[in-house]
């Protein structure tokens, strides 16, 4: 099985390898299947740092897509993109979430999986929305600390890891891998 992943993020590429071994354990249909993978940098028309729903899941599809052509063969290609968007909750209020989401394409047929989704606090929020920062200069800022985005993001910092970076877009993988590999459902 050939996978091309329409990133070089080091986050992105240890989650989509995470999520495939998980799957290749959890499916029969996939036990039997070496797995090779290339990241590749791939370009989406959506901004950096997305921040309206659909831009997060049009960048994932976007990042699919442009991998897919990149190569001369692969078995799936898998974008992936992460965003805040805003909604109005049943109390009157507007909140912030970060989530991630991936599409995985196989030539025919795609799928999109998501994170779950981490309410941001205000602060964060008025940042991204009001002063128009990105989410990696707010985060870095407020954990003191460089480059969050590349070790556990900001869903490490706001978890204290329960949840990182990593392990919500692996999260994502799997879900939009699921159609492909469980065909009693499918």
């Amino acid at each position: 099985m050939q996978v091309v992943i329409g990133s070089t993020n080091k986050t992105k590429v240890a989650a989509c390898k995470t999520a495939f071994t998980m799957v290749r354990n959890a499916f029969a249909d996939f036990s039997d299947k070496e797995t090779d993978f290339k990241s590749i940098p791939s370009q989406t028309e959506v901004p950096n740092m997305p921040l309206v729903y659909s831009d997060i899941m049009k960048g994932a599809l976007q990042r699919a897509l442009f991998a897919y052509k990149k190569v001369n063969f692969c078995t799936f290609s898998v974008g992936m993109e992460g965003g805040v968007f805003e909604i109005s909750t049943p109390d009157g209020e507007t909140s912030a979430y970060l989530q991630n989401w991936v599409y995985v394409y196989d030539g025919q047929r795609g799928y999109f999986g998501s994170s779950p989704a981490l309410p941001l606090p205000i602060s964060i929020q008025k940042a991204l929305y009001d002063e128009g920062r990105e989410l990696a200069e707010v985060i870095d800022t407020l954990s003191g600390k460089t480059d969050v985005r590349s070790v556990n993001g900001a869903f490490g910092i706001l978890t204290r890891n329960l949840l990182t970076r990593t392990d919500s877009f692996k999260w994502a993988v799997i879900n939009a891998l699921v159609p492909f590999c469980n065909r009693e459902y499918y």
